[in-house]
This record gives C-alpha cells, sequence and structure tokens, in this order.
C-alpha cells in the first residue's frame, strides 16, 4: 500500500514539474493581451483559484473583482524581478476536461509581459508561475496522502473489529466449553444419583414384600 502511494505522488509531482508554460494572445477584460499559460493535471477550478489568491497575495498585491469576469485582479502586486513598479496581474483558471488551465497577464503599466519585448522579465514570470504549480501539487500530494491515511485507517479499523470479534468468539467458545465441562459433570453426578435412587426402590421394594408377608401371615 505505501509502496503504491509513493508512486502515486511520484507520477503526480513529476506531471506537475514537467508541465510547459505556453505564451500566447489570449482575450481577457482588458482585451486581447498576451498571457502565459500552463495546464494543471487531474485539478480542480476551485482549487486552483483558492491556490492562486494566496500564492499572489503573498507579493503584497489586492485582490479586486471585475465585473461580469471570472478573472482573479491582483492590484499592484510587488514583482521586483519582472518590474521595479507594482504590477497589475490578471488569472484566470478554466476548465479542461479533468484538468484545468492557469492563464496569467502581467501588466506592466498599459504593456502587457511578453517574451519579445521583455525576455528577462519573462523567464522571471515562468519562475514564478513553476514556484505556483510547485505549491499547487504540494497542496494536492498533501490531500491525497490524507486520503490514503484515512483509507489505511479505515482498514486498520476493520483489522480491529475482526480482531475484537474474533477474541469475543475465543470467550464464548470457552465460555461454552466451561458448560459443557459443568453439563458433563453434572450428567455423571444424575447417573450416580440414579444408581442410588434405584437401589433405594429395590430396597423399598423388598420392604413392601416383606410387609405384604407379614399381613398375610
Amino acid at each position: 500500500m505505501r509502496i503504491l502511494i509513493v508512486v502515486i505522488l511520484s507520477i503526480l509531482f513529476s506531471t506537475f514539474v514537467e508541465a510547459q508554460i505556453m505564451e500566447s494572445t489570449k482575450a481577457m477584460s482588458q482585451g486581447d493581451k498576451n498571457a502565459l499559460s500552463v495546464k494543471l493535471p487531474d485539478t480542480e477550478v476551485k482549487v486552483v483559484e483558492k491556490e492562486w489568491e494566496s500564492f499572489i497575495k503573498g507579493y503584497k498585491a489586492k485582490l479586486r473583482k471585475i465585473k461580469k469576469s471570472s478573472e482573479i485582479f491582483a492590484d499592484d502586486a510587488k514583482l521586483e524581478n519582472i518590474s521595479s513598479n507594482t504590477v497589475d496581474v490578471y488569472a484566470l483558471v478554466s476548465p479542461r476536461g479533468e484538468d484545468t488551465e492557469l492563464s496569467v497577464w502581467f501588466d506592466l503599466g498599459g504593456v502587457y509581459l511578453n517574451s519579445t519585448s521583455h525576455p528577462d522579465q519573462y523567464n522571471s514570470a515562468k519562475v514564478m508561475l513553476n514556484e505556483f504549480l510547485g505549491k499547487v501539487s504540494k497542496t494536492y500530494i498533501a490531500n491525497l496522502l490524507n486520503e490514503e491515511e484515512k483509507k489505511m485507517k479505515d482498514l486498520e479499523n476493520v483489522l480491529k473489529d475482526i480482531d475484537k470479534s474474533s477474541a469475543n468468539s475465543v470467550k464464548d467458545i470457552e465460555k461454552y466449553k466451561e458448560k459443557i465441562s459443568e453439563a458433563e459433570a453434572n450428567i455423571e453426578k444424575l447417573k450416580i444419583d440414579k444408581e442410588g435412587a434405584l437401589k433405594d426402590i429395590e430396597a423399598q421394594k423388598a420392604v413392601i414384600k416383606k410387609v405384604k408377608m407379614q399381613l398375610k401371615s
């Protein structure tokens, strides 16, 4: 069981690590802008959104809602490796079958981050997203481990119930053996009592016979 869990965790972690960050122009609340996108395998939208909100808050950003949009808007994030000024970051988590896709736009002040105009900053953004992937993978691995440990605990409880039932059965057998032993001893005693009773009956018959003979004489 533990070997299987380790294999599953290793596969899940390696899948996240090997996820490719893609660059493309994507539609968002501010128009068609350059974005960095990455697919997260076997993940749920709500979980990834929650993890991203927690992650981006670490950069002193203020989260704001955008009307009629599912985007997560992080206002004035301090991303020193990307810009000396604060950066507005837009993120959108979309379902992709059993996976999710995270798209992130970095507004550098009228210009959106792209690999052509900002090669160094773009690489820093990729490092940042890879760090986020690591965070998500740890969360999913922790959740998976927790689920497997719960299953293990359930199995251990089943084993405890079996052991308890077995112990009770052994106790019942001992009680039954004791009762059988007592019954067998009682049968032997009754046999002796019966023999005594038969002798008493025979003796009494003899007395009655004698009395009858005396009565006739």
